[in-house]
């Protein structure tokens, strides 16, 4: 398979990862939220809000592959694939830390792996620091996301 083509699989494997959370993340923060001693966090999460945040992913992430299509240059795109595998990181850190089997992390690893195989050679490694960046806006636009659609949803209350 070609870089090319494994860029065009890639919002595939980034929505089976996603999948899994938005099936089993409800239960589990609901399971969760009572053993946390900082429950307040819980309050910005809802199921909707979740799915609406997926969404919003998702199409970032269609327009960022839209655009280096159109452009023919994949460098931004490579660093979202990239810091998609560090995001997965997280998760298994968050796994060791409360004990407990945090959704994502199987369809992460799996994913992530794939992603690695098809990128560990074509890629030069000065992406992968520049993917740290992208790992963090991407980390602000949740936290932003969560917030804003936490103030909406106090607002229909």
């Amino acid at each position: 398979m070609s870089t090319l083509l494994f860029y065009f699989l890639f919002p595939s494997l980034f929505m089976l990862h996603e999948l899994e959370e938005i099936i089993w993340m409800p239960s589990f923060v609901k399971k969760i939220s009572l053993q946390i001693p900082y429950k307040q966090i819980f309050t910005f999460y809802t199921p909707f809000a979740f799915n609406a945040i997926v969404m919003e992913q998702l199409l970032l992430l269609m327009i960022t592959l839209y655009l280096s299509y159109q452009f023919n240059n994949y460098t931004i795109y490579t660093t979202i694939v990239i810091a998609y595998i560090y995001h997965v990181f997280g998760h298994l850190i968050q796994t060791i830390v409360i004990r407990k089997y945090v959704p994502g992390l199987l369809t992460g690893i799996f994913t992530s792996l794939f992603s690695l195989f098809y990128l560990k050679n074509n890629v030069p490694i000065n992406l992968y620091w520049y993917s740290f960046i992208t790992l963090i806006l991407i980390i602000v636009n949740l936290v932003l996301s969560f917030m804003v659609l936490h103030k909406k949803t106090l607002k229909l209350r």
